[in-house]
């Protein structure tokens, strides 16, 4: 409808002439809004009103002229490219190179309507091609900055090689190599940086892939420095285009062979939040369940802050999503000059950060937390033509010897955070625990027993979700989860006891009980004839059980059950912490034919470089990224991103918490292979789901 609806302005002195355009634009199928003017004010004033897509200009008006009204446009407009149609009001006269010498597009006649449309309409289409052009153009600019700045700040060494020579390299391939500056590199052959007696396989190699220019490719051979240092790496080959040009991205990575030191450097990045360099929410809550450990049972006082950014809705909607990215980051480092050397600083969420400080009273917080938001609200940058600045709010809780667990610990500050940004701007709020609220060493010794008579007594609840295919594949799937039911028949949620479960040793006691009942009720649906396969989770103590895969590959055979009907959920935090473990425990699940999923994935500076020493099947996408997931621009991209690496790594994704049928239709457009959520199926302890509706 939008593309039969022309705005315009038709400069001339008659109103027959307005309604004879009309009519015949309206015969031809367009719906016209026009507005008529006589000279040059009244152009003006249409112009800001109306927004047009074409001016006619009726040749011999006395008040304003062809070249007037040209130049009207191009001063009064953002652009000089709205098309103006010179028409006489008989047959055509005047020569069209003088009208277009005025600055029309062209030239026709009242008494040739048939003429006079299809010039509106080629100019209108070319009018709006034009500025739909602008507007991808825009797009595709605010995309590769946004690549380029990922580029920039990747910890990977990446290079872009067009005809063998470097056209790009990025900070981490400068380092790898040893050299000062990009320019350096400019121009000189990547077979100069492979070592002498790898030569002659690079080179056959590099023939081979550029015949085909597509895929990914890898090859491990020996390259060295400009000193002549040598040294192991695995080059990752792609195709790419630089400046619209053809090349070839290559990522290197030094062979690793120190496990130990691998560990660290993964745990690393996957403490640091990808945007802001800062530790991530993960990381977070982590040092959380530390401090909290460290102030049971002495009188060690710690504190945790929340601040949140008061309007940055607004300044993503005044900048977009480019824009607020930039913001962020500034902030970020406004943040680490205001905070003290060991304070643990982290971005929480999209619009928060939070600041962990050992040794801190409420008088010291509190006036902490006001020096940090003055300074802030003095802080503001200049992205394309605003000026941004920002005010924060923040939520105060203070950790002792008397602090419940990590996840009621965060919950207050969050409520608290919250309260502060409710009483207006700068606002800060300090939890005060009520009356009869449990300590930590309460809770642990409460679920401890709670937890045993579960254990003896089958108090224990298994439910189910689906996990649904977008891609027609119509096997049932569906992940395990566990609830603890109460004395009074109310349910109690995993991540309301298992952070306990863990401290106390119970955890592996608890996933043993979760396996032997999901193995019965695989077991009893495969005799029915149901197709199913189980996803199950396990904890971070069971990774390091040395008798768990003899147990299952045991009750595997013992009930008879197929293959890759069992699928076995790690989170990438227990992952990467534990990374021995988990690369021996995905082998082993392999060896006896079942399923690997790394959960909660993606959040990470270089989630990736995990997939390299550990063998999974599926990956799972954090939950962060299903956040507004329709609105928010760098959530798609972050999905459309880990999905492209992941088809061509051979792996199957996984989103959760999927909300609507809007994310829904998002993520089969990015190629995502499976979902789950309350959308489709909330978890429940019957297996309903009609998995042929989607298939279909």
């Amino acid at each position: 409808m939008a593309e039969k609806t022309i705005n315009l302005i038709i400069v001339d002195d008659s109103f027959d002439t307005e309604e004879k355009v009309i009519s015949t634009l309206r015969a031809l199928g367009y719906a016209t809004r026009s507005s008529r003017v006589e000279d040059d004010e009244d152009l003006i004033d249409a112009i800001k009103s109306r927004h047009p897509d074409l001016v006619l200009y009726s040749q011999g008006m006395e008040l304003i002229s062809l070249e007037q009204t040209c130049k009207i446009i191009q001063e009064n407009t953002d652009n000089a490219l709205i098309p103006v149609i010179a028409v006489d009001k008989n047959e055509a006269t005047t020569a069209i190179t003088d009208v277009i010498s005025a600055g029309a597009m062209d030239l026709s006649s009242y008494q040739n309507m048939k003429h006079l449309a299809q010039v509106i309409h080629r100019e209108v289409r070319a009018y709006r091609n034009w500025k739909k052009n602008l507007e991808l153009q825009k797009v595709l600019d605010e995309s590769e900055l946004r690549c380029n700045s990922l580029l920039d700040s990747s910890r990977d060494a990446i290079a872009y090689i067009h005809e063998g020579m470097h056209v790009y390299s990025n900070a981490s391939y400068l380092e790898l190599f040893d050299i000062g500056q990009s320019d350096d590199l400019e121009g000189i052959p990547i077979l100069d940086m492979v070592a002498t007696s790898s030569r002659d396989d690079f080179k056959a190699f590099l023939r081979e892939y550029m015949k085909t220019n597509s895929g990914l490719k890898k090859l491990v051979t020996r390259l060295h420095k400009p000193d002549g240092k040598e040294f192991d790496g695995e080059m990752e080959f792609s195709a790419a285009r630089i400046d619209g040009e053809p090349c070839i991205q290559i990522v290197i990575r030094k062979e690793d062979v120190n496990t130990e030191e691998l560990e660290r450097q993964l745990k690393l990045l996957s403490q640091k939040d990808q945007l802001t360099g800062l530790y991530n929410r993960q990381h977070c809550l982590e040092e959380v369940e530390t401090i909290i450990s460290e102030c049971e049972g002495n009188d060690n006082i710690a504190a945790i802050m929340e601040i949140h950014l008061d309007n940055f809705d607004s300044i993503k909607n005044e900048v977009g999503v480019v824009g607020v990215d930039h913001y962020i980051v500034g902030i970020a480092k406004a943040l680490a000059e205001c905070t003290h050397e060991n304070d643990i600083l982290s971005r929480y969420t999209h619009a928060s950060f939070t600041i962990l400080r050992r040794g801190s009273d409420k008088e010291f917080i509190e006036k902490y937390a006001k020096e940090i938001l003055a300074k802030l609200s003095e802080y503001e940058v200049q992205i394309k033509d605003a000026t941004v600045n920002t005010t924060c709010s923040a939520g105060i809780v203070l950790i002792n010897r008397n602090s419940p667990d990590c996840n009621e610990v965060l919950a207050r500050v969050e409520k608290a955070s919250n309260e502060a940004a409710a009483n207006g701007t700068n606002q800060i709020s300090l939890y005060v625990p009520k009356e009869g609220e449990l300590t930590r060493h309460e809770a642990d010794s409460k679920f401890k027993g709670q937890l045993t008579n579960a254990i003896m007594h089958n108090r224990f609840v298994l439910y189910y979700q689906p996990i649904v295919s977008l891609h027609g594949d119509t096997d049932e799937r569906y992940e395990v989860f566990v609830r603890l039911k109460g004395e009074d028949g109310t349910l109690i949620m995993p991540q309301d006891f298992f952070p306990a479960a863990e401290r106390i040793g119970m955890a592996i006691a608890i996933d043993r009980w979760v396996l032997t009942r999901t193995i019965q009720v695989l077991s009893e649906r495969w005799k029915k004839g149901s197709r199913t396969r189980f996803f199950i989770k396990l904890s971070a103590p069971s990774l390091k059980d040395d008798t768990l895969i003899a147990w299952l590959d045991y009750q595997i055979k013992e009930k008879k059950l197929p293959a890759d009907c069992l699928v076995f959920e790690v989170k990438e935090a227990a992952a990467v912490t534990n990374l021995k473990y988990t690369k021996a425990m995905s082998e082993n699940l392999r060896k006896i034919n079942c399923g690997f999923v790394l959960d909660d994935f993606g959040t990470g500076a270089n989630p990736f470089q995990l997939l390299d020493h550990i063998d999974v099947d599926y990956i799972r996408l954090d939950r962060s990224f299903m956040d507004n997931l329709t609105e928010s621009e760098q959530n798609q991209k972050a999905i459309q991103r880990i999905t492209a690496q992941a088809t061509e790594r051979g792996k199957l994704t996984i989103t959760q918490f999927v909300p609507d049928a809007g994310s829904l239709s998002i993520l089969w457009g990015m190629n995502v292979n499976f979902i789950q959520g309350y959308f489709l199926q909330e978890p429940s302890p019957v297996m309903n789901y009609d998995f042929t509706d989607m298939g279909g």
